[in-house]
């Protein structure tokens, strides 16, 4: 929750600072084009602090609309985007825009107004009036030049940044999605269900009572198979072990660790994991019987390497021992024997699965948790379903069935697998969506800056323009002198932007879930579209100045 908080508040503070960069640029520019009227302010008897009265007032009127615009946007779209968040928000009914965001955005309108208002003001001349007078059109000098030049060159480097993060994310989800959950997620319902208290009051009559359940789920029509389960993979709740691969067993934080899951014998048929080695359990499987476990191909390579797991044996310390008749807690000192070998399944979600620090799992029968631990066991337990028909059809009917003689049983939490495999990519997918909002809305930015900043500089070096054109110059040659020179300040950016880029994408990686190492890949898939995008900004300026009429040029002031 955090990270994510952290990543959208940095995403928000790359898109404001770039539209500062415009506004700063804009400013700059209207500083400049005022210097004349400043200047005859100043000669009708104007002085400086009249000056920057009028400036403040023009800014701080500006700057209180956007303000107040901002907070009805900002207020008009608080629901979508809690409505948009993955999961569910802790508190999100007080999220809500109070009277400190209303003091912080008037605060900020305040302060942009002051700093905006001031820079026409303080570049007002208050000496050499008449010679500003006298003076023709303002020619910039090449200090403003490379300060309008620098405002474009950051803009473009912060929106290479949101463009790569962007890229990176949508590689990402497009990965995670096809990744193979280590299941087959269609047509299988999973679903708790709460089992008659009366039931649960004599933890003999439990076993029977799972295994009612799964036989009324499978006389539904439409259900092809059912087991019970007490984990769902991809779904909230785990159940962890430490396990050891010989008698000597280290202490508790030496040990491995495993997810455990207790299960009925038709679980792989249900779910579809595929066995690789050995078998699943069997009706044999019960207490009494030797204690026995499936594991994971991942468990089984971490145990014992390329050596065949089936046959062998873990010691589980901490795991209630599968004995009848047995009050309270005792650690088994008997192994487990391996029967078999399954494919691992992505219980964390097909992008969160790979980078999780604890992914062995193992298997161990349902039929051999001890009769004290089974009310304990009862409140974990689901019922899966395979169906022949969409699996959301079958929630009612199964409901009706599953509430028992007495009808005291409730169906609830009822959820197809190809919705928790969804869900599971629910947090990259809403990251791609702000992200790609905040990286287009950057990109439009930064070409908004450029195509300004252009249109500034060329307006202002018309004579010139119009004097190359005089000697000889063809509209092509004055195109391509606006594109080159909007070229290099886009190539600077985006060299700047993408050192910064590998940083940014280092901490995605780190922050998100199902991240690959993509940087260079996305930088060389986003740079085109930025300098496609800046190049198109470039050329309304590029072709106006092409159309320059030499001798009007030459006359202009």
């Amino acid at each position: 929750m955090g990270s994510t908080l952290c990543l959208l508040l940095g995403a928000v503070g790359l898109v404001l600072l770039i539209a500062c960069a415009n506004v700063a640029s804009l400013m700059l520019a209207r500083a400049i084009s005022r210097e004349r009227e400043l200047a005859m302010r100043v000669a009708l008897g104007a002085s400086r602090g009249r000056l920057v009265r009028q400036c403040l007032t023009e800014s701080a009127l500006l700057s209180l609309l956007g303000g107040t615009v901002g907070v009805m946007l900002a207020n008009w779209s608080l629901h979508p985007f809690l409505t948009f968040w993955p999961g569910d928000l802790p508190r999100a009914e007080e999220v809500q825009l109070d009277w400190r965001v209303l003091v912080f955005t008037v605060a900020m309108s305040v302060l942009t107004s002051v700093l905006c208002g001031l820079a026409p003001a303080w570049r007002a001349p208050v000496r050499e009036v008449e010679q500003i007078l006298r003076a023709g059109a303002r020619t910039l000098t090449a200090g403003t030049r490379r300060l309008h030049a620098a405002f474009v060159v950051s803009e473009i480097a912060l929106a290479i940044i949101l463009l790569v993060s962007a890229g990176m994310l949508g590689r990402a989800l497009l990965h995670a999605a096809s990744l193979d959950p280590g299941l087959d997620i269609r047509n299988l319902l999973v679903m708790r269900v709460g089992l008659s208290p009366a039931t649960l009051t004599d933890p003999a009559k439990i076993p029977a009572g799972w295994q009612d359940l799964v036989n009324r789920a499978r006389n539904v029509p439409g259900v092809q198979s059912a087991t019970a389960v007490d984990i769902v993979p991809m779904r909230q709740g785990n159940n962890e072990y430490g396990y050891w691969t010989t008698a000597d067993v280290p202490p508790e934080n030496k040990q491995p660790m495993a997810l455990a899951s207790s299960a009925t014998p038709d679980y792989l048929k249900v779910m579809g994991i595929p066995l690789l080695e050995g078998r699943f359990f069997d009706d044999h499987d019960r207490l009494g019987s030797e204690p026995v476990i499936v594991v994971d191909d991942v468990l089984a390579k971490s145990a014992f390497g390329k050596q065949d797991a089936v046959g062998k044996s873990l010691w589980i310390p901490n795991m209630p021992c599968p004995q009848p008749n047995i009050n309270k807690f005792v650690e088994c000192s008997a192994p487990f024997k391996i029967v078999g070998v399954v494919g691992h399944v992505r219980y964390w979600g097909l992008a969160g699965d790979d980078q999780a620090q604890l992914r062995a799992q193992f298997y161990y029968p349902f039929a051999q948790v001890a009769p004290p631990f089974l009310n304990r066991w009862s409140q974990l337990m689901s019922i899966a379903v395979r169906t022949t028909v969409p699996p959301l059809t079958l929630v009612e009917p199964l409901r009706r069935e599953l509430r028992g003689a007495a009808g005291d049983q409730v169906l609830y939490q009822a959820h197809t697998m190809e919705e928790l495999a969804h869900e599971s990519l629910a947090m990259q997918r809403f990251l791609l969506l702000l992200f790609g909002i905040f990286a287009g809305l950057a990109l439009v930015l930064a070409c908004i800056g450029i195509y300004g900043v252009l249109a500034y500089l060329t307006a202002q070096r018309v004579p010139e323009i119009g004097l190359r054109m005089a000697i000889g110059a063809s509209p092509a040659n004055v195109t391509w002198l606006v594109l080159r020179q909007s070229l290099g300040m886009v190539f600077l950016g985006i060299g700047i932007g993408a050192i910064t880029a590998v940083a940014a994408g280092r901490i995605l990686e780190s922050l998100v879930e199902g991240m690959q190492p993509t940087v260079l890949s996305t930088l060389v898939t986003m740079v085109p579209f930025l300098v496609l995008a800046a190049m198109l900004a470039s050329l309304v300026p590029a072709r106006r100045a092409s159309r320059v009429d030499p001798m009007k040029a030459l006359r202009q002031e």
